[in-house]
């Protein structure tokens, strides 16, 4: 493409000191966006067994979170037309679930234990929830008082 732009996968050592070291360059790092996106294809016995490896290709669905769109629509597929591995046949991008309101994170604490959430629920009731509130298209919100007001009105009423 003649308008195609180079993308570093490397980032300055001073900025990011975690990552793989750039062979030739003391200074940087390569993290997340090549060899993050590279275990799809290496989990599948790219390089070490043939057979397997050609036994999963093509994908026929990437799901991704919306969030990382950029690197699984852009980058990912750039990757693997320069190493001639055939394309996913479908991406599918979804929303984010948030708990009551806000995206879940574990650095910040906002986030759920499904084994808590069975203690009280059954499975079903669980997966019924999650499926009638969260679209794939877009964000949905759990609470485990939507869960409960669900359950009473619709499960057991």
């Amino acid at each position: 493409m003649e308008n195609a732009n180079d993308v570093s996968f490397s980032r300055p050592k001073s900025s990011l000191p975690r990552g793989i070291p750039v062979p030739g360059d003391d200074d940087h790092v390569m993290y997340v966006r090549c060899d993050a996106l590279s275990n799809y294809i290496t989990g599948q016995g790219y390089a070490t067994d043939e057979e397997k490896f050609k036994s999963t290709r093509p994908a026929d669905i990437h799901i991704i979170g919306k969030d990382i769109l950029r690197f699984h629509a852009a980058f990912w597929p750039a990757m693997l037309l320069s190493a001639k591995i055939a394309l996913p046949k479908k991406l599918i991008v979804h929303g984010h679930v948030t708990l009551n309101g806000l995206k879940m994170s574990k650095s910040t604490g906002n986030t759920i234990d499904p084994m808590e959430i069975l203690n009280d629920f059954d499975r079903d009731a669980f997966v019924f929830q999650l499926l009638y509130d969260i679209s794939v298209s877009s964000d949905g919100d759990f609470s485990v008082e939507r869960l409960g007001n669900l359950y009473e009105s619709m499960l057991i009423g």
